[in-house]
């Protein structure tokens, strides 16, 4: 689990926790709220255990991996939920370090994490899930407005995984991708709060998708995988164009 420590990320380590998986934290930032995470699953008689999977730091990307091969079990997926907050401004105003950063994480970041959990992990199982969230800021048919270098980092980290399935997926991968519109996690502080507000009274029920939501979409999809080499889309009721 990449971004294991908040939003999305928590609330599926969560879900999988109760479902009798074993999970992997994965953390940026968030070593504590990751090991506050873990604390709170093994009192409840679940296991999970942290790794740190900085998207921005390959080293460590594949020194996290090396871990969790070492210590087993070896994973039979990962989630990949980890992402920078979204660059707010008009296209004509982004500097080319707003794109660096988003794809840096986005494509850099995720292939060497996905490259080293196929060889260490995934390909001794025969096999793995790589379930993707993406956001629905990238389209298919119009991208959200004034975040360019998130929707282009989305867009590229999805042709990444269909690469990457291309590739492998006869010797076993399987990639379901989700695209949430705005969910109500701290990544929406890069908003202005009046944009939120308009979204938000927009948006069916009046409310935004919960990283619950995203959560229970996630292990139904996890439950009933793609066929290898498959890229399947994970249907969610609210696909707003926003920030996942």
């Amino acid at each position: 689990m990449t971004g294991g420590s908040g939003g999305i990320g928590a609330a599926v380590v969560r879900a999988a926790a109760r479902r009798g998986w074993y999970v992997w934290i994965g953390y940026a930032t968030g070593a504590d709220r990751a090991a506050a995470l873990a604390g709170e699953l093994a009192a409840a008689g679940l296991s999970a255990a942290t790794v740190a999977l900085p998207l921005d730091e390959p080293e460590r990307l594949r020194a996290g991996v090396a871990m969790i091969a070492e210590r087993g079990p070896l994973p039979a997926g990962a989630v990949l939920c980890g992402a920078p907050a979204p660059d707010i401004a008009p296209v004509t105003k982004l500097e080319p370090e707003h794109f660096r950063r988003q794809l840096e994480c986005a494509v850099v970041g995720h292939h060497v994490l996905l490259a080293e959990l196929w060889r260490h992990c995934f390909k001794p199982r025969g096999g793995g899930h790589v379930l993707a969230v993406s956001s629905a800021a990238q389209g298919p048919e119009t991208a959200a407005p004034h975040m360019a270098s998130y929707v282009v980092a989305k867009g590229a980290f999805e042709a990444l995984l269909r690469a990457m399935a291309a590739e492998l997926g006869r010797a076993g991968l399987r990639v379901s991708v989700i695209r949430p519109g705005y969910v109500e996690t701290p990544m929406l502080a890069a908003f202005d709060s009046r944009l939120l507000d308009r979204a938000r009274a927009a948006a069916p029920s009046g409310r935004f998708l919960s990283p619950s939501d995203v959560a229970a979409a996630l292990m139904a999809a996890l439950r009933h995988p793609p066929g290898p080499g498959m890229v399947g889309e994970i249907g969610l009721d609210d696909r707003r164009a926003g920030a996942a």
